[in-house]
């Protein structure tokens, strides 16, 4: 497990009784992404975030080398970085997500953070998981090979793919309509959902993380399919979208170990 944790002490934070000024004072570095813990993340959470990160690099015969490689330089070289802080400290103050500074160099090459919750099970699985796969989708994939997955232009295999979900009444943006002031931003919103359903569903991910709204679907009201064989069949755009890219940089996950980490 190619994982380096240190703590670093280089803010002047105040203690800790205003949550708006709690700082990024420790870090963990997993397969080129720096995750970025805020000072009253658990260390040992933190770790976990790295474990499930590190876990979808395992090997298997349809890794393209050359490919992993590419995502994994650009990682590294264009300074991606997770950031995790502490839910009960967002809910009782919000301006405790837009503060604390993250040391340089690292700048912009992030989206969303990971909050740990106050108990494990398939809501903490999924927001570990979801938050990690729009790094991947949404950052590191869209610098890395941009003619495919950028999310502004109408043309990339990105938003080919995520349109023949919404065609075909898969995938319900609806409820993101609040964003469509923002063009870029709503697209980025858009694609990084979309590609999350995308891989979640061919896991097999959704029981694990809670995503299945009962029995009848296998997959929620936003995203109706939960599965990979009905991804295959019903969605051949994303699909292919998937195995030309996904399939050959990341390896689904352990379920046994991911539910380990979030009892």
């Amino acid at each position: 497990m190619r994982l380096f944790l240190l703590c670093l002490f280089i803010f002047s934070c105040g203690g800790n009784s205003e949550l708006s000024r709690i700082n990024f004072t420790q870090y963990v570095d997993s397969n080129n992404l720096r995750i970025f813990g805020k000072e009253d993340v658990d260390t040992d959470f933190l770790e976990k975030v790295a474990t499930s990160y590190d876990a979808m690099f395992g090997d298997n015969s349809k890794i393209d080398e050359n490919m992993r490689s590419h995502y994994l330089l650009t990682s590294l070289d264009k300074r991606v970085f997770q950031r995790v802080g502490l839910e009960s400290s967002f809910s009782e103050n919000e301006s405790y997500a837009d503060n604390g500074k993250i040391p340089g160099p690292y700048r912009h090459n992030c989206t969303d953070y990971i909050w740990q919750e106050s108990s494990g099970g398939p809501r903490q699985i999924n927001e570990v998981i979801e938050h990690l796969l729009h790094t991947v989708t949404n950052v590191i994939l869209n610098l890395a090979y941009p003619a495919d997955w950028g999310f502004i232009n109408s043309s990339t295999r990105l938003r080919e793919a995520m349109q023949e979900a919404i065609d075909k009444g898969v995938y319900d943006i609806s409820q993101y309509d609040e964003f469509k002031g923002d063009t870029e931003g709503y697209n980025s919103v858009i694609t990084q959902e979309y590609a999350y359903w995308l891989i979640l569903a061919e896991w097999n991910y959704f029981d694990i993380t809670g995503n299945r709204d009962n029995e009848n679907i296998t997959g929620n009201s936003e995203f109706s399919l939960g599965t990979s064989d009905e991804i295959r069949d019903q969605l051949p755009i994303g699909h292919k979208l998937y195995v030309d890219y996904i399939e050959k940089i990341l390896t689904e996950p352990d379920k046994q170990l991911i539910e380990s980490l979030f009892k």
